[in-house]
């Protein structure tokens, strides 16, 4: 992974500005979204959230409960691309902890000013890595959080890439701290690819993957951006 940047964080984020104008959770291994930190405001999503878990559950003999636990994280990890597509539709097929986080990505996303492509960009991520589930274990090798940051290559402490807030932080790359560059260091990454970006601050075993959440990503953004208030 690369420790170098070609901006600086604060330099990136003004010219970024410029160009574009209760989970069943086992302990310590997935958490629901801190209440304190991400948006209060009640969407119209969620009176649904969880269907396509839920359904997800069902095909899997799993309790029904609509939530990500730690063996329902566990089969959406083996899941095919296809069932996670017939799972995540739209915003109401995830649950409400894992909705929050998405949330809390968009809040953070508007308190930096981050353009809606570069918060379309992070949904996006977040929904590959993770499907926004806040892991407090590592799943692959010592990456945690919904971006699946790791600490031993420069995202930060634990506590923080497992903090939603300070995690989304980091991956748009206003976070004042990490040695990894974060969105708004990518070059030009305003008119790349979306998913060539997702990968470039991700540098993952399989970059191909984020483009198959653009629409989702877009959707969700969508469904949910007029009630998340910009998280500072």
């Amino acid at each position: 992974m690369r420790t170098s940047r070609k901006l600086t964080r604060p330099a990136a984020l003004a010219a970024s500005v410029a160009v574009a104008g209760a989970l069943f959770a086992a302990p310590g291994v997935v958490q629901a979204s801190e209440p304190d930190t991400s948006s209060s405001s009640s969407a119209p999503s969620k009176a649904a959230a969880g269907k396509g878990v839920e359904a997800f559950q069902e095909r899997h003999g799993l309790p029904e409960t609509g939530s990500i636990n730690t063996a329902t994280a566990k089969a959406l990890q083996k899941a095919s691309d296809a069932e996670l597509h017939k799972t995540f539709r739209t915003a109401a097929d995830l649950p409400p902890a894992e909705l929050e986080n998405a949330r809390t990505v968009i809040g953070v996303g508007k308190g930096a000013q981050i353009p809606e492509q570069g918060q379309v960009i992070a949904l996006m991520t977040a929904m590959q890595e993770s499907k926004f589930v806040n892991y407090l274990e590592p799943v692959d090798h010592d990456s945690l959080g919904i971006f699946q940051q790791r600490p031993s290559t420069g995202w930060g402490t634990p506590e923080q890439i497992t903090h939603v807030p300070t995690s989304s932080k980091s991956f748009y790359g206003v976070a004042p701290f990490g040695s990894n560059p974060g969105l708004i260091q990518i070059p030009n990454w305003e008119t790349r690819p979306p998913g060539e970006v997702c990968d470039a601050v991700q540098h993952s075993a399989f970059p191909e993957r984020y483009a198959q959440w653009e629409q989702f990503a877009r959707d969700l953004l969508a469904a949910e951006s007029p009630t998340v208030p910009p998280i500072p």
